[in-house]
């Protein structure tokens, strides 16, 4: 059977869209068939880019060749700590919530977060309760974490 010229581009153009398809394929799966395991929750840390180093007033963790180092020194390893803001996630604060909340707030903490090969830090506000902390994460949303603020504060 003998093609023309147009029914060859036509069956190219088909390959093309069809290989494209194919290489999409685990995004469109993950996209629209996988259910998010945390709806509600966002991490405070971009969990996509490599760590350098957390730094708030009077402590900061490090990365010195491979080796976290934590200064001042302290009871937690410098890899548990790092392990603790990295893996931390948080329930998110809409911002009526929030809005209500600020009467409640007394002073408002720093904590810059440097990623490696990126020229400014991740800056954190961070609000202690009683009951939570409440931190602005990597996407700029309001996130509540119940946790003890001696768990990432030293």
């Amino acid at each position: 059977m003998k093609y023309n010229r147009r029914r060859w581009n036509n069956i190219l153009i088909l390959s093309i869209i069809a290989f494209i398809l194919l290489l999409n394929l685990p995004n469109i799966i993950k996209s629209y068939l996988i259910e998010d395991e945390h709806p509600n929750q966002s991490y405070l840390l971009n969990p996509n880019k490599p760590l350098q180093s957390i730094q708030s007033n009077g402590w900061a963790l490090e990365n010195n060749q491979g080796e976290w180092l934590l200064s001042p020194k302290s009871t937690i390893a410098a890899n548990e700590l790092k392990e603790r803001w990295q893996s931390l996630l948080g329930t998110n604060v809409d911002e009526p919530t929030f809005e209500a909340l600020i009467p409640k707030l007394g002073a408002s903490e720093s904590v810059e977060v440097w990623y490696r090969d990126q020229e400014e830090p991740q800056r954190i506000t961070l609000y202690k309760t009683p009951q939570f902390l409440l931190l602005k994460n990597w996407q700029e949303q309001w996130i509540a974490i119940s946790v003890a603020p001696s768990y990432l504060l030293l």
